[in-house]
C-alpha cells in the first residue's frame, strides 16, 4: 500500500488504525496486510491504538483485520481489549437486530413503508456479516407524510421523543420539522436511541420523491422493507461523511470497501450526483479514499477531480488526526471544529436559496434548551443567537472543569 504523504510524522499506532478501519476484500487484502505488518514493525504503542480503535469507533473491523493477518503477535493485554471491544460491537449489533424487527413488524401491521439504513443493515450489505459495523443507534426513514403514523408505532413500542425534542413547543416543532431531517428517540427500558429520518439533509422535497422512487422492496429477517438504491448509498455516505469532515475514519473505511468491490459504475454515480449537487460530496470522497487508502481514482469524463477545492481533502485529512473526540478539547478548538466544519459543508454543497439560508441562519436547537421562550417569542430567538451562543460555550467550559 502506497505511503501516503498524509501519514508522515504520525505514529505507528495511527497508521495501523488507517490500516484497519476498513475490510479489504480479496483484492487488496494483500495490500492491507502489508501496510498492518509495516505499522506494528515500526513498534506501535498499543494503548494508543485501543484508543484510536475507540475514537474512530472500528472496534470489530480492525479486529477482523488484524486476525486474519497470518503469523501476526499481538501482546495478550492489547488483544484481550481488542476482543473484548469487538464482542461488545457485535453484541449492541444483535440488540439493534432484534430492535429493527419488532420494529419492522409494527410498521408492516400499520401499512408504513420503512426505509432501514446504515447500522445492522449497511453492515450486512457491505460485509456480509451483521456485527462488523460499530453503530451507536438505528437509523429509519418515512416519508413525511407517514411521520406522525410511524410516531405513534414507536411510542407504542415504548419508544419516546429523547428530552431535546420532547420540549419543543408547536412552532419550534414547526421549524425542525422544515429545516432537520430526523427526530431522536430513546427507549428507555430496553435502552438505545433511534432517528427517524423524513430526508436527507441536502435534499430538495423533489429529490426526496425521487431517491423514495428508487427504493426497491426487500425482507429483513422475515419482515417487509425498503433498500436505498446503490447509487443513492454511495452518495448519502459521501454526504454524511463530508458533513462531519470524515473525522471517523469509519465512514471512510466504508466507502473504501464500496469501491474496493467494484459493484459501482462510478460515472453513473457521478452524473446522479452532478443532478442533485452531491458532486464536490461525492469527487472528495473518492480522493480521500486515494490519499487514506492508496486505491485508485475512478476514471471520470472531464477528469472533474481538479475542480475541487483542496480543503475538502486538507480538512478531513487533519480531522482524522485529532486524538480527542469532537468538541473534547478547549473552547477555542471547539469553536476552530465548528468553523471548519460549516466551511466545509458550505464548499461541499451547493448554494442554497437566499430564503433557505436564512432560515437556517436563525435557527439553532441548542438555543431552545438554554433559553425556552414562549411561541409568540419565538422571533427573539434569531438577535439572540450570539448571546445564546457564548452562553452554551460558557456552560460547556464550565462543566469541563
Amino acid at each position: 500500500m502506497p505511503k501516503a504523504p498524509w501519514l508522515q510524522g504520525t505514529s505507528p499506532a495511527f497508521r495501523l488504525m488507517i490500516a484497519t478501519s476498513w475490510l479489504a476484500p480479496p483484492s487488496w487484502q494483500d495490500h492491507q496486510e502489508e501496510a498492518i505488518r509495516e505499522a506494528i514493525e515500526a513498534n506501535v504503542d498499543w494503548i494508543e491504538y485501543v484508543r484510536l480503535v475507540d475514537r474512530h469507533r472500528t472496534p470489530a473491523l480492525s479486529w477482523a483485520a488484524l486476525k486474519r493477518v497470518p503469523g501476526l503477535k499481538i501482546p495478550a493485554p492489547a488483544s484481550n481489549e481488542l476482543q473484548r471491544r469487538s464482542e461488545a460491537c457485535r453484541m449492541q449489533a444483535l440488540r439493534h437486530s432484534s430492535q429493527l424487527a419488532e420494529i419492522l413488524k409494527a410498521f408492516n401491521r400499520a401499512g408504513i413503508s420503512i426505509l432501514p439504513f446504515k447500522g445492522p443493515t449497511l453492515s450486512v450489505d457491505l460485509y456480509s456479516d451483521l456485527g462488523l459495523r460499530h453503530s451507536k443507534d438505528l437509523d429509519l426513514a418515512v416519508a413525511r407524510e407517514d411521520l406522525s403514523r410511524a410516531q405513534a408505532c414507536l411510542e407504542n413500542l415504548g419508544w419516546s421523543l429523547d428530552s431535546m425534542h420532547q420540549s419543543l413547543s408547536p412552532r419550534q416543532l414547526q421549524s425542525h420539522f422544515r429545516i432537520e431531517c430526523n427526530l431522536v428517540f430513546e427507549h428507555p427500558s430496553k435502552g438505545g436511541h433511534l432517528e427517524l429520518h423524513w430526508r436527507n439533509q441536502w435534499e430538495t422535497s423533489s429529490q426526496t420523491s425521487a431517491r423514495w422512487a428508487r427504493c426497491t422492496p426487500s425482507i429483513w429477517q422475515g419482515r417487509a422493507c425498503l433498500v436505498m438504491d446503490p447509487n443513492d448509498k454511495v452518495l448519502y455516505l459521501c454526504s454524511h461523511g463530508g458533513r462531519h469532515a470524515w473525522f471517523r475514519a469509519k465512514w471512510l473505511g466504508d466507502l473504501a470497501r464500496v469501491h474496493a468491490l467494484r459493484q459501482i459504475d462510478w460515472q453513473v454515480v457521478q452524473d446522479q450526483a452532478q443532478s442533485v449537487g452531491q458532486e464536490r460530496s461525492l469527487l472528495s470522497g473518492l480522493l480521500l479514499l486515494q490519499e487514506v487508502y492508496g486505491l485508485q481514482l475512478p476514471e471520470l469524463s472531464g477528469n472533474p477531480y481538479k475542480d475541487v477545492p483542496s480543503f475538502l481533502v486538507n480538512s478531513p485529512l487533519r480531522a482524522m488526526k485529532v486524538t480527542h473526540e469532537p468538541g473534547g478539547g478547549d473552547a477555542l478548538e471547539g469553536l476552530r471544529e465548528t468553523l471548519r466544519w460549516k466551511l466545509h459543508d458550505r464548499l461541499a454543497q451547493p448554494s442554497k436559496k437566499w430564503r433557505a439560508s436564512l432560515a437556517e441562519a436563525v435557527y439553532c436547537p441548542a438555543d431552545f434548551q438554554v433559553l425556552r421562550l414562549p411561541d409568540r417569542l419565538y422571533w427573539a430567538y434569531a438577535p439572540l443567537r450570539p448571546v445564546l451562543w457564548a452562553w452554551r460555550l460558557a456552560l460547556r467550559r464550565r462543566l469541563a472543569r
